[in-house]
């Protein structure tokens, strides 16, 4: 199955490890990633803020470079998904700004038709690759392992962009667990807010919110947490230290990345999916 791949920024610095980790999956699956090596940021949260065209028109120009190759565009990144999500649905519903966004795609001979589909690798996993032929491709069932599902809000809210009632409903993580044969323990923070575009003026919130998600995932005896999104993946492992002086007491919790959690089970060593680039180190799994 061929894709295109949107890894996004923080895959291909702060958290390489889970770009790494996604392409070495990828090809246990029989993906065919294509990446655009000239894709920008999306802009985060941030540019859509200050400059709403600009916003419009980088993304619409990741999406017309898949869709000029007829590929459905995997994305590893929450915030990348729902900015995408985003734009396919406003470039739908106005007109206006999707003349003036192809006006400027024109000029590198590109054109933006509403097309193209976009899938987290979450959801290619499930609804793409199957239970059935992941089921028959694990090779080293996690069957010890109690694992806590952290989902972030952007990929599964708003709750009308993934077909939810509520986005608290979502169990596709706990779905996935079960296949690779990790037992999944509920705690307060599954669906709640990592805090991270909130970390840049006011760090302490993040440390705070999610100081007390990992404290109530410890205290219910789960031995790490999956999380589909590198930004979560930053605030839950990176500030963990500064939560334990904030709590003053130890939480040691791993933060794995969904690819990570999914390559331990088809075979593959820590040591590939680069765990060893954590700041909470896994050994505890």
């Amino acid at each position: 199955m061929k894709l295109a791949y949107y890894p996004g920024c923080s895959a291909q610095s702060t958290c390489k490890e889970l770009n790494a980790a996604t392409r070495l999956v990828a090809g246990k699956l029989g993906l065919e990633l294509t990446e655009y090596t000239s894709a920008t940021c999306t802009g985060s949260r941030e540019i859509r803020a200050v400059k709403p065209e600009l916003f419009l028109t980088l993304n619409a120009r990741i999406l017309a470079m898949a869709e000029r190759d007829g590929l459905m565009l995997m994305t590893i990144c929450n915030t990348c998904t729902l900015n995408f999500l985003d734009v396919i649905r406003m470039l739908n519903e106005d007109r206006a700004a999707l003349g003036t966004v192809n006006a400027a795609l024109a000029q590198e001979g590109l054109r933006y038709e509403g097309s193209v589909v976009v899938k987290h690798f979450l959801w290619v996993l499930l609804e793409d690759i199957g239970e059935e032929r992941l089921r028959a491709l694990v090779r080293r069932p996690l069957a010890d392992m109690s694992v806590g599902a952290f989902y972030g809000c952007h990929i599964t809210r708003p709750p009308g962009h993934y077909d939810f009632f509520d986005s608290r409903n979502n169990r596709s993580l706990e779905k996935l667990n079960d296949i690779l044969g990790c037992r999944s323990i509920d705690y307060s923070g599954r669906t709640e807010c990592c805090g991270f575009h909130t970390a840049a003026g006011e760090e302490v919130v993040a440390i705070k919110l999610v100081g007390r998600h990992l404290k109530n995932a410890r205290d219910k005896g789960i031995g790490a947490i999956v999380t589909p999104c590198p930004l979560c993946h930053t605030v839950l492992d990176t500030f963990q230290p500064d939560m334990e002086r904030d709590l003053k007491e130890p939480l040691g919790m791993p933060i794995v990345h969904l690819p990570q959690l999914v390559g331990l089970a088809l075979g593959l060593a820590p040591a590939e999916l680069q765990m060893d680039r954590h700041v909470v180190a896994p050994q505890r799994l």
